[in-house]
């Protein structure tokens, strides 16, 4: 989820809880409405032995001092252990605002509870703090932890804790559900603001893996990422597939198409890194394809070009190819670049398949394409690699006029 659409789904739960709260004060009769009472009095008249015991634990765990800082410390302190201390404050950040966005709409809204509650509670009843707790931890569970089983527990702990209040007689429907609504809210908030900053693992419009390989993360590169790129590039040079080989020197596809962008744009380069800490895939890009290939040509390649001879036999190698290529590289010999000034490359080893990563990196770097003004930006791939071209049209790329022994393809920001 890009963070456009993070702070648009924030923004419209809130705006519905606030409208909710306005509603069920405003109305006329007071601050029951018929779908609060009716609600309360079925509660009431189904409750169980089991369901009240059920219900009196989770008063206990989802409130007060316990809420608010015994059970989020044990997230936190999990993360820690796992050296993911931004993802930790980020975190905490998310419960500072959630208790803080329900606190201010329970003095705003001022709401009754009613009458005749099982446990003494603060005063106002929308929307529900209990409800909010839960929400936002279940929320963020799912952001750092992005399974099915994380979303699952997530919607079960919620939903738990929402029935429990009205159980209790503490709460109305409707506070459990403007409850709900702000704690969603308020971590999407804070992963829009610094979601990137922290490497969350949001899986985007991508599908958990089934198999629930260990979670990756996305993170700005670092100098010590450098061989790491070399490696991510050669196994998957050959159209997706490992090409360790092919060349007498294997780091020729990484100084043509990696690591020279991380020289010049380090700024515009992101990696995903494991569980355990590798770098298994990147993303790098310029936003000015004139002005770094002018570059490459005489500054990057001039430097490595002694590195890779050619082979010297009669018929060009394909490993000669990719030198003339490198060699031939320069300002003026990209026709798409005047309205597409931008480009990429993008390559993830097979095992961050299934987390959305893809999607999450090219949306990272299109927010801060867009930042910057850049108004569009192109990409080469493989004319046999028919699956990225699927995904690039996913993703609202267009093709461009190609040359046959290729595939363009760009979009534009503005």
């Amino acid at each position: 989820m890009t963070r456009a659409r993070m702070l648009i789904a924030a923004g419209s739960m809130l705006a519905i809880a606030a409208v909710i709260g306005w509603t069920v004060v405003m109305l006329p009769g007071g601050a029951v409405n018929g779908l609060d009472q009716g609600w309360h009095d079925l509660m009431v008249e189904v409750r169980q032995p089991w369901m009240l015991a059920l219900s009196y634990v989770l008063n206990y765990v989802g409130g007060g001092w316990r809420a608010g800082l015994a059970v989020p410390l044990v997230p936190i302190g999990i993360l820690l252990l796992l050296r993911r201390w931004r993802v930790a404050v980020l975190a905490a950040a998310a419960l500072l605002v959630s208790v803080g966005l329900a606190q201010l709409m329970k003095a705003l809204f001022d709401r009754a509870r009613p009458e005749d509650m099982l446990v003494v509670s603060d005063p106002g009843s929308f929307p529900s703090g209990h409800t909010t707790n839960a929400a936002t931890l279940a929320v963020l569970l799912y952001l750092v932890w992005p399974r099915r089983w994380t979303a699952a527990a997530g919607i079960v702990w919620t939903t738990a804790m929402a029935l429990s209040r009205t159980v209790l007689s503490v709460h109305w429907l409707t506070d459990t559900v403007g409850g709900a609504l702000v704690g969603v809210a308020a971590p999407l908030l804070v992963a829009a603001a610094a979601g990137a900053w922290a490497s969350l693992g949001w899986t985007g419009t991508g599908t958990p893996d089934p198999k629930e390989s260990p979670v990756s993360s996305i993170r700005p590169y670092r100098p010590s990422d450098r061989e790491a790129m070399y490696e991510v590039c050669v196994k998957t040079a050959d159209v997706g597939r490992d090409a360790t080989g092919l060349f007498r020197d294997d780091r020729l596809w990484g100084d043509i198409f990696a690591v020279p962008y991380v020289e010049r744009h380090p700024d515009l380069a992101w990696v995903v890194e494991s569980e355990d800490g590798r770098t298994i895939g990147y993303i790098v890009s310029t936003d000015d394809t004139e002005a770094f290939e002018t570059w490459f040509r005489d500054e990057w390649w001039p430097g490595v070009a002694d590195r890779y001879p050619l082979s010297g036999e009669s018929e060009p190698t394909r490993e000669d190819g990719m030198i003339g290529y490198a060699t031939r590289r320069g300002p003026g010999r990209q026709e798409h670049a005047t309205e597409y000034p931008a480009h990429l490359h993008i390559d993830l080893l097979p095992e961050t398949q299934g987390q959305g990563l893809g999607r999450r990196l090219i949306d990272t770097l299109f927010d801060e394409l867009r930042r910057r003004g850049v108004p569009g930006l192109h990409l080469g791939m493989n004319p046999a690699n028919a699956g990225a071209g699927a995904f690039y049209e996913r993703l609202g790329m267009h093709r461009l006029y190609s040359a046959p022994d290729t595939t363009m393809y760009g979009i534009r920001f503005d």
